[in-house]
């Protein structure tokens, strides 16, 4: 007869303050609990002799605090520590945080670890390969190599407990509808169109933050939930107390504050794949410029660099023969040069031999080691010869998450499957608990690199993937090749507004669709063979337009069909050009809101339920998204719509379009012809609003007006700097406040003295 072997027990053995943090014993684990200011919890559990002490990169350096104590009861271990205190269980290691005397969140049962040896590729021995072709470029896959052990690891499953009307937000951007995490099972992977990042926010007032570089599932959908770690040293998670959106704040104070991107970053930037020359680069900005179209930036796709060297860091001399004229040429008309730039280099490409020489390429012989800094420095060199020193301006870091499983596929996989390949070739490749940091080190060799040799241009990187603290290394973040569908619209509002709400700022997408045409494969799904010539495509391509104006990066692109904005006649040009303009007259607004974010933290564009997160209606309006505190977006989504059904909380709220005023807590049907697209103002909101422009010089250069939204007090910041470089970082910027006493129809600065402003309702054609 088999005989039980012995399982460890939760029960506590001990509970003592040790070196300033709490410490509970079991008999199975070990968990040390710290605090931090602005009363951040740190909790880690380990099985092994000791925690962790290695440097973590992801986080920027925070001493926890050491005002802890605790208090013994007959079943229970307190820590306290100011007005937050930790319950732990004497039975069994189940805890609750709480704070004035309101419990704030559980963890109902003890983590649990599994010992595993984690193996990955000897990059000493050779390695079989294969070329596959697909939309993302030619990658090279390892198809077979020796595997060798290099780390015990763990798998982790940490209990969680959410109370029934309890929202969640965030978790990255996710390759379906966005939303609310409810009751939902997740495989959170990075993918061609999905951001995994371990950081939530609840409407009870907290957020949660996991210590990780490793694929994880989050798993609310049954009777018990659950979020599944691949491989750490140790579970090691932060409970950060607070509202939505300083909850953010918080997160940004643990790793580190959103970089400030350069202001003309938050014009028009356009974008197709692909422009191949030189001067079809500069025919289309005085294309631009000529027809009076606003635009900040173009994009050159893939393929600058010569023939059959793929990745290679350097231009076509054929396609591009002065490359520093294209780029001079365009900033003499305000027009700044994106280029597209690869982690990986063919081996044909100069720039692959320079790294295979050394010995720092990852197996398969392509991609560099983004974890060795020598050869962070080595990519940088080979950026700042070849491309930086000719002018360019900003990157678009394509393929930042290299391995894309899902895309070896005609027909699409189950998530299950990608989310394991995914991981397994990652693994392999970097070690199973860096499987996920590809795209942060990546997106550091830019940031580092180009801050090594210039504080003039502020960095500007556009990628496909992130983790935990990009935010200060100067990304935008997009959502992938997405398709052109009426439903890929609907999904894209709510997969924005819960990407910001994990902690990244900025976030663009591909106006219209990447995919327009389906293809033979399973993610080129677009709906329109004929493009434009389809007015069913033609007028998706305008609502999306209009909903784009309004995200932190204002940006399109796409395959399949050209994407110049000349292209459209008649009412949709009008639509199109109406949009751009405004977008325009925003940007003082729009800046102010990124100035904040790189000084305090915080959020650009959310869900409703960040300010309204006992609101079940705001909760559930994935349709629509705030853009700041004041504004309330909701785009067009349906062919053909004649209204759109919004919610609108509490409050009064001014339609933009029509200066009419709706009450809150109160769903509406809002017309909406092709001109128009809703979107609402609170009342008691003070907007600063440019002129308007070509291009974001000419809307920021003078001091904006101040739209007052008349009907109760409100206030407002204006964020002001020199548009470009660092000095905002040595405190070169100014930082206005202004009041609004609707009583006596007074606008005064923060001294008190008494400014000029127009007000909305009186003023004739609003903001359009």
């Amino acid at each position: 007869m088999l005989k039980a072997p012995h399982r460890p027990s939760g029960k506590l053995v001990s509970a003592q303050i040790i070196g300033g943090a709490a410490v509970f014993t079991s008999e199975y684990s070990c968990t040390r609990l710290l605090c931090y200011e602005n009363g951040i919890l740190r909790l880690t559990t380990t099985r092994g002799d000791s925690f962790c002490s290695a440097e973590n990169p992801y986080f920027i350096k925070r001493a926890p605090l050491s005002d802890i104590s605790l208090k013994d009861e007959a079943e229970f271990s307190i820590a306290v520590f100011g007005t937050m205190q930790a319950v732990v269980s004497k039975r069994d290691g189940a805890f609750s945080i709480s704070l004035d005397g309101n419990t704030l969140f559980r963890q109902p049962a003890q983590a649990r670890l599994e010992a595993f040896n984690a193996r990955m590729i000897d990059r000493a021995s050779k390695s079989e390969t294969e070329q596959v072709s697909t939309a993302d470029g030619v990658k090279t896959l390892v198809r077979d190599a020796p595997r060798v052990d290099y780390k015990t690891l763990y798998r982790v499953r940490l209990p969680l407990q959410f109370a029934e009307n309890e929202a969640l937000f965030g978790l990255g951007q996710i390759d379906a509808k966005g939303g609310n995490l409810r009751g939902r099972k997740l495989f959170m992977c990075h993918t061609n169109r999905q951001i995994a990042l371990p950081f939530f926010v609840s409407t009870a007032g907290y957020g949660i933050l996991i210590n990780c570089a490793c694929p994880f599932v989050f798993d609310d959908s049954g009777e018990d939930t659950s979020i599944y770690l691949e491989a750490v040293d140790e579970l090691d998670y932060y409970i950060i107390p607070g509202k939505p959106d300083d909850a953010v704040k918080k997160y940004h104070n643990l790793t580190g504050k959103p970089s400030l991107l350069p202001a003309w970053a938050f014009g028009y930037v356009q974008s197709q794949e692909r422009y191949e020359t030189q001067q079809e680069i500069l025919d289309l900005a005085r294309k631009y410029r000529e027809n009076g179209i606003g635009l900040d930036c173009v994009v050159l796709d893939w393929c600058s660099w010569p023939d059959k060297q793929w990745g290679q860091k350097s231009f076509d001399s054929k396609r591009f023969p002065d490359p520093k004229g294209m780029t001079d040429s365009l900033n003499q008309m305000d027009v700044h040069f994106m280029l597209s730039i690869w982690p990986n280099m063919n081996r044909l490409a100069p720039n692959n031999l320079e790294f295979k020489e050394k010995g720092w390429l990852l197996p398969g012989g392509e991609h560099y080691d983004v974890f060795n800094p020598a050869a962070r420095d080595l990519y940088w060199r080979q950026a700042n010869t070849g491309l930086f020193s000719k002018g360019v301006d900003a990157w678009w870091c394509d393929s930042s998450e290299p391995w894309t499983s899902e895309w070896e596929h005609k027909e699409m996989p189950l998530w299950e499957d990608t989310f394991r390949d995914t991981f397994q070739t990652a693994s392999d490749a970097v070690g199973a608990d860096k499987a996920m940091g590809f795209a942060f080190h990546h997106a550091k060799t830019m940031y580092e690199g180009q801050r090594s040799v210039s504080n003039d241009k502020r960095v500007l990187n556009l990628t496909r993937s992130a983790w935990t603290g990009q935010q200060r290394l100067g990304t935008v973040m997009w959502s992938g090749d997405i398709c052109a569908k009426w439903k890929t619209l609907r999904n894209q509002i709510s997969q924005g507004a819960g990407f910001s709400a994990s902690g990244m700022p900025y976030w663009t997408n591909d106006i219209g669709g990447f995919f327009v045409k389906r293809g033979d494969a399973w993610y080129w799904d677009g709906d329109f063979e004929k493009g434009l010539e389809d007015p069913e495509y033609c007028e998706l391509f305008i609502r999306w337009y209009q909903y784009a104006a309004f995200l932190p990066m204002f940006r399109g692109h796409g395959t399949d069909i050209r994407r110049d904005l000349t292209q459209f006649t008649g009412k949709a040009l009008e639509s199109i050009l109406k949009f751009n303009r405004l977008r325009y007259k925003l940007l003082p607004y729009l800046y102010t809101l990124a100035g904040e974010c790189a000084l305090i933290g915080g959020t650009i564009i959310k869900p409703l339920a960040f300010n309204y997160p006992e609101d079940k209606n705001a909760v559930l309006a994935d349709e629509e998204f705030m853009l700041g505190d004041s504004l309330i977006v909701c785009p067009v989504t349906r062919y053909q719509a004649k209204t759109v059904e919004v919610y609108l909380p509490e409050g009064l709220w001014y339609e933009l379009e029509t200066k009419k005023l709706y009450k809150g807590s109160k769903s509406y049907s809002i017309p909406c012809s092709l001109m128009t697209m809703p979107v609402f103002v609170k009342q008691g909101s003070v907007l600063p609003v440019s002129k308007g422009g070509q291009c974001v010089r000419e809307a920021l250069e003078a001091y904006p007006s101040l739209l007052v939204f008349c009907g109760c007090d409100g206030s407002a910041r204006v964020y002001r700097d020199a548009l470009d470089g660092y000095g905002y970082e040595n405190g070169e910027y100014s930082l206005k406040m202004y009041f609004w006493n609707d009583a006596d129809n007074l606008l005064t600065d923060e001294n008190g003295v008494p400014v000029e402003y127009i007000s909305f309702v009186d003023e004739e054609g609003g903001l359009f």
